[in-house]
């Protein structure tokens, strides 16, 4: 084989280099882009939604800060997230006697305020470990801020109604120790209810009901 037919044969063999369109090559990388910069949105509003909905788990993360997994305690109209107890007749005695306003929960009563039959009057409705009552209160007097409506049987327990000035309740034991009392206020409009729980055969002394600021507004005798 002379020279001319050797190249000749290797010029065959090899292929030409690829002719590259650079505006398609543009366009493709474009539209890669585009697809990852979508997917990307989609997972973020797919965690944004999860987030807002309350649904999320402790390996969500939003803008590189861990999201807490621990759902939030919405306050409810009793002091504290304890869940109600459940006494019998208690469905019965909200029918007869509807709220008006909300149920509170006074440990360990659950009470509310109803409007009674008698004029400038309502009742006091409560139900507890020694079954339910209601029983008819006039509206508190200008200069008094807070009253007792009863004392439970075979139960250490005091509770009234009180306006909406008193933030807490204290009961003082003849020997000086105080007891706090559970109050919830805005039960009806003006209206806090109030439950004091003391030690078995502690001698009591008083009631204080204070404000805000922690002064003392009024002072009941026992």
């Amino acid at each position: 084989m002379d020279a001319k037919q050797m190249f000749g044969s290797l010029a065959t063999q090899e292929q030409p280099p690829t002719t590259v369109d650079v505006n398609r090559a543009m366009a493709a990388g474009r539209a890669v882009r585009g697809r990852r910069r979508a997917a990307v949105a989609g997972t973020t509003a797919v965690i944004t939604a999860v987030v807002a909905a309350g649904m999320v788990h402790p390996w969500v993360r939003k803008d590189d800060v861990a999201v807490s997994a621990t759902p939030s305690v919405t306050p409810s109209a009793t002091p504290s997230a304890t869940p109600w107890p459940t006494y019998e007749g208690f469905a019965e005695r909200k029918k007869q006697t509807p709220p008006k306003g909300k149920i509170a929960y006074v440990p360990p009563l659950l009470m509310w305020v109803s409007d009674a039959p008698v004029k400038n009057q309502l009742f006091l409705c409560e139900i507890g470990p020694n079954g339910s009552s209601c029983s008819g209160f006039r509206p508190i007097p200008a200069k008094e801020f807070a009253r007792t409506q009863g004392k439970l049987r075979r139960v250490d327990v005091w509770f009234g109604v009180a306006k909406d000035a008193v933030h807490a309740v204290t009961a003082v034991t003849r020997d000086g120790r105080k007891v706090p009392g559970v109050l919830t206020r805005g039960v009806s409009p003006g209206i806090g209810l109030w439950s004091v729980e003391y030690p078995p055969g502690a001698a009591m002394r008083s009631l204080v009901f204070t404000g805000a600021k922690g002064e003392t507004l009024q002072r009941i005798a026992l």
